[in-house]
């Protein structure tokens, strides 16, 4: 899984925007949802989140320039 840019070295978290764009596709997620370590909610934004980024390079220039 992809680790969320604000966890920590060693404390690792799934990032929560790479859980609801391409989540469902990894086969890895789709393992953890079936075995109930990961709820399936966790793969959908919810209602008052911000607008997703279609890749890692828009995340990186958002973070860069905040």
């Amino acid at each position: 899984m992809f680790a969320c840019h604000q966890s920590r070295e060693g404390e690792e978290f799934a990032c929560a925007g790479w859980l609801a764009k391409v989540g469902r596709r990894h086969p890895a997620v789709r393992l953890a949802v079936m075995s109930g370590r990961l709820v399936p909610a966790a793969l959908a934004p919810d209602a008052d989140w911000p607008e997703l980024h279609d890749n890692y390079a828009e995340v990186l220039d958002k973070l860069r320039a905040t």
